[in-house]
């Protein structure tokens, strides 16, 4: 692998723009002090200035010094990378130097806003581990060549493979030296995507050994899933699934961040009212539309205004999005007004997460994450390894792209005797909650008070329902969640510590909550189980030992 160490690359000249655009941002507090100096310049000075040229002078003085700046950190930014380490200089008046080398680094990721996508550039983040809230380091307007090189130094990019053009069918195909056998590759035929899989240097001894698998030339294997889990294995294993536009509306228009959208909104509407608008009496004019019941109308409105904004975010956030798995590799790529290309190592992940909303579960779709180690750039702790898959597709999704994780055919649940834990109390909580309001509110709207024991009653009796727990070999699995059902699949080896606790009251009842933490970057990770079996409970403490004999 060739390097370019001792030569020193510049970025594109459109990074001046990114420099300008931050330089602003840093000019910001500086604002005021144009108005200063137009009024008060006179004064000071003794002459008789015009305002208009004052200020014409002070804003163009402002732009040039910008643009020098802006320059200025653009000649003297700079980079040099190689097969073991990349270096960046920059700065312009402390000079600043990093070097990173390549086996603390976690993932080489890129992204291309709208701006950027105009002069056919791509943004490069440079991420290690252990790394913060931001990456450690990130290369503005790189060509997309450059980012395909330096991906490739590092060790986070390969050769491209060829990959036919979708057939007549909707499936893609894959071209390689010979066809992989079924069990080495599976296919995902459905409405809800196109799945291709192979390997990227098939050989004849592959086929050979298909073969003898099967005991048939192009058979099955006798245990497919156990092949394509071998298959993929390998450092050639290439997979990769779409996302068509059909099922991707579906996911938009059915997410369960709509009431998150509802909430914000409504909260706005209200601070406007009462702080923005005060003279308007925008409740009143309200009421002058739609009458005495103008909040019943009101909230309908507000609720379809939220579902059409967040499944606008949601599918502008996911449109073409592509997991493709390059050996160890995973690269995602998503994003229509922003696009992002990711790129993970299988080794990172720290545990699976089958995530299933209410809506999606009349419908038995999941949306597949993981916990990763270190630092990513997303809101949520976990990285999205596919927005939707079906029940049916679900196994198959992780024997392709992550083998070692296992989705239990049997769960272990909670009886009726832990309904007390799991909806008395809180409804006990809510009822408290809502007794002054029934008192106090004026007209009918005390009596939307006694909506809060409801839901406490409702999410406690979903939580109770889908506590559930499964253990196999090498993995533990963990089942919780009220309005979202949550499947995290954990390797045994990945556990950092286990916890088991009581209360009084649960040793009377046998019962015990079981606590299992996660080293997943910065943030560390745990998940619960409530009011389980003691005897569940400590069987699971060992069974999650990382190894064997360590029971604390």
């Amino acid at each position: 692998m060739k390097s370019d160490s001792g030569q020193v690359r510049r970025l594109h000249p459109a990074s001046m723009l990114f420099f300008c655009a931050k330089g602003l941002k840093e000019m910001y507090g500086f604002l005021p002090l144009i108005p200063v100096i137009v009024l008060w310049g006179p004064r000071m000075t003794g002459f008789e200035i015009s305002r208009f040229w004052l200020t014409v002078v002070a804003v163009g003085l402002a732009l040039l010094l910008l643009g020098l700046t802006c320059w200025l950190r653009w000649s003297r930014f700079g980079y040099e990378t190689e097969a073991s380490a990349i270096r960046i200089q920059h700065g312009v008046w402390t000079r600043q130097e990093i070097w990173i080398q390549r086996e603390r680094i976690q993932s080489v990721d890129t992204t291309q806003n709208v701006a950027e996508r105009l002069f056919g550039l791509v943004r490069l983040r440079i991420e290690t581990a252990g790394g913060g809230d931001k990456p450690e380091a990130v290369l503005p307007s790189l060509s997309a060549a450059e980012a395909q090189r330096i991906q490739r130094l590092l060790g986070f990019a390969e050769e491209e493979q060829a990959i036919g053009a979708a057939g007549s069918n909707g499936l893609a195909s894959v071209l390689a030296e010979e066809p992989p056998a079924d069990g080495a590759a599976g296919r995902i035929a459905s409405n809800s995507a196109e799945f291709v899989a192979g390997t990227a240097h098939a050989k004849q001894a592959d086929g050979a050994e298909a073969t003898a698998a099967s005991g048939r030339p192009g058979g099955p294997a006798s245990e497919p899933a156990s092949g394509a889990a071998t298959a993929f294995r390998e450092p050639g294993a290439f997979a990769a699934l779409s996302l068509e536009p059909g099922m991707l509306w579906k996911y938009a228009f059915t997410s369960y961040k709509t009431g998150v959208a509802f909430l914000l909104i409504a909260g706005l509407a209200s601070r406007a009212a009462n702080e923005w608008f005060k003279e308007l009496d925008l409740w009143g004019l309200l009421e002058s539309w739609f009458g005495s019941s103008w909040l019943l109308i009101s909230l309908p409105i507000v609720f379809v205004l939220s579902w059409a904004i967040t499944a606008l975010q949601l599918f502008n956030a996911n449109y073409g999005f592509r997991i493709e798995r390059r050996g160890t590799k995973l690269n995602v790529e998503r994003g229509l007004l922003e696009k992002k290309r990711q790129t993970i190592d299988t080794e990172r992940i720290q545990a699976l997460q089958l995530v299933q909303s209410m809506l999606h579960r009349p419908f038995g779709w999941y949306s597949v994450r993981a916990c990763i180690a270190g630092n990513l750039d997303e809101k949520d702790k976990n990285f999205v390894l596919f927005p939707i898959v079906r029940r049916e597709e679900a196994q198959e999704f992780l024997q392709q792209f992550t083998p070692s994780f296992r989705i239990p055919k049997t769960w272990s649940t909670l009886g009726r005797s832990v309904w007390p834990a799991y909806v008395g109390v809180p409804v006990l909580i809510g009822a408290l909650v809502a007794a002054p309001g029934v008192i106090w509110l004026p007209g009918p709207y005390r009596w939307l008070c006694l909506l809060l024991p409801l839901l406490a009653l409702l999410l406690g009796a979903l939580e109770q329902r889908n506590a559930a727990w499964s253990s196999l070999e090498g993995q533990v699995a963990i089942r919780d969640g009220s309005l979202l059902q949550v499947q995290t699949l954990i390797p045994k080896q990945r556990v950092q510590w286990r916890r088991m606790s009581q209360s009084w009251l649960q040793q009377r009842r046998s019962r015990a909550n079981l606590r299992i933490s996660l080293t997943a970057g910065k943030n560390e990770q745990s998940f619960r189980l409530r009011h389980a079996p003691a005897e569940a409970v400590e069987r699971l403490m060992r069974e999650a030992a990382p190894y064997r004999g360590r029971h604390l």
